[in-house]
């Protein structure tokens, strides 16, 4: 694909994506990215994860800025994909700026593709709990995996700019919750 940034045509079509089966596999992943995300990990790991993450989270935002059918849930869509985008952008710049070796990931692992298939799939009536409950585990994995490094890791650089981020992500975390009730209310 040479640099470029679209995906494949085989994106599943609205509706052909059972809504509960979607959220029984996101709530086991996401738990289980969660311990994942609290175990003591590597500077390399956390880099990993953290690109992975933060591509999983822009994508997201794309397909809701589309599909969404409240306002608000369109506009938080658009704040995730400036947020993520600028995250990533200085993720990627204090990765070059260390003369690291390792290049951030650039297209998502099995899982997150497996959540981004997840809301291309959805009926339109579902899009928007599918959307705002991948945020959710998502920014709560995310918040766990910046928390343990910070914690744990030894790249003082790393868990400065972490520190950073981490207010930012609490943030958008309390904006998830929001949207979920103004749903059940």
């Amino acid at each position: 694909m040479g640099g470029s940034n679209e995906k494949p045509a085989h994106n599943p079509a609205p509706g052909s994506k059972s809504n509960t089966v979607s959220a029984i596999k996101e709530a086991i992943g996401g738990a289980a990215g969660v311990a994942l995300a609290a175990m003591s990990i590597t500077r390399a790991q956390f880099i990993h994860r953290a690109c992975i993450a933060n591509l999983y989270v822009v994508e997201a935002a794309k397909i809701a800025e589309r599909r969404a059918q409240r306002a608000d849930v369109r506009e938080f869509a658009k704040a995730m994909r400036a947020d993520h985008e600028k995250m990533g952008r200085e993720l990627k710049s204090f990765i070059g700026g260390t003369n690291s070796p390792q290049s951030p990931p650039e297209e998502l692992d099995a899982v997150h593709q497996t959540l981004i298939d997840n809301l291309h799939g959805a009926a339109n009536e579902h899009f928007d709990e599918r959307y705002v409950a991948q945020q959710k585990i998502a920014h709560q994995e995310a918040i766990t995996l910046f928390k343990t490094y910070q914690r744990t890791g030894t790249d003082d650089g790393m868990r400065s700019l972490i520190g950073l981020a981490l207010p930012v992500l609490e943030g958008h975390l309390q904006m998830v919750r929001r949207l979920e009730q103004d749903a059940h209310s």
